[in-house]
């Protein structure tokens, strides 16, 4: 599995195509698995509109290299099965507010499937460093406001949960991650989300294709807790 994006380019995303607005893509280098990619994008730049590209809601023709072979080339069904993209508005569009509004949190997380299939849902939210949080919170993982009780930073482990637990039914190919640090306070609290960010997708690493897109200003720093994270696991 890769992922290359050859050229920047700019795409208009709803209004008029002369005037906009527009999501301003970056080049991708071939990404592909073994190791966490990051793609840098400023806030307001489009990272949202990117993720559809992949899901082919937004088109943009000879654009995206998905393993060689231009996105559109694929079924929009079977990308929305191999393709899974974490973004903080509700995704693909919604008539929610926050993602899994109105569902529980263990519905959420678990897709809805049966519990003997898959990871259980425990071993994700854990793997996600917010298990302990959730537990917490009224009626745990039966909560139906969940969305409104946590943070910012603390909903997005829980789709990295949800992220987690339908990597686990053995489908996706491609994991997308849009800004994870958002709504995190800089510094102490910034680094320790994005280590528990990147110990929870290194499992994946050898057989998903991760991508982080970073809207924080410090790519960089995604590369270095990676590392950080093999030394601790003896990793090469």
């Amino acid at each position: 599995v890769s992922l290359e994006v050859p050229g920047a380019f700019t795409l208009a995303v709803g209004g008029s195509p002369q005037f906009g607005p527009f999501a301003h893509i970056p080049a991708l280098t071939a990404s592909g698995l073994g190791s966490l990619n990051v793609m840098a994008m400023p806030r307001g730049s489009g990272a949202t509109a990117f993720g559809k590209v992949l899901l082919r809601m937004l088109p943009a023709p000879a654009r995206v290299l998905l393993s060689g072979r231009h996105i559109e080339q694929y079924e929009a069904v079977m990308l929305t099965w191999a393709i899974h993209v974490i973004d903080h508005a509700p995704f693909p569009s919604s008539v929610a507010t926050v993602p899994g509004q109105g569902k529980t949190l263990l519905e959420y997380v678990g897709l809805g499937i049966s519990r003997e299939i898959g990871k259980p849902v425990t071993e994700c939210l854990d793997r996600a460093g917010i298990r302990g949080k959730v537990m917490n919170i009224p009626f745990g993982v039966e909560s139906t406001a969940w969305a409104t009780v946590l943070s910012e930073p603390e909903r997005y482990q829980v789709q990295l949960a949800q992220a987690l637990f339908r990597a686990s039914l053995g489908a996706t190919k491609i994991l997308v991650a849009i800004d994870p640090l958002r709504g995190c306070n800089a510094g102490e609290d910034m680094q320790r989300t994005r280590a528990v960010w990147v110990q929870a997708l290194a499992p994946l690493l050898d057989n998903v294709l991760v991508l982080v897109i970073d809207q924080s200003g410090d790519a960089q720093a995604w590369r270095e807790a990676e590392r950080a994270v093999r030394q601790r696991s003896g990793s090469p």
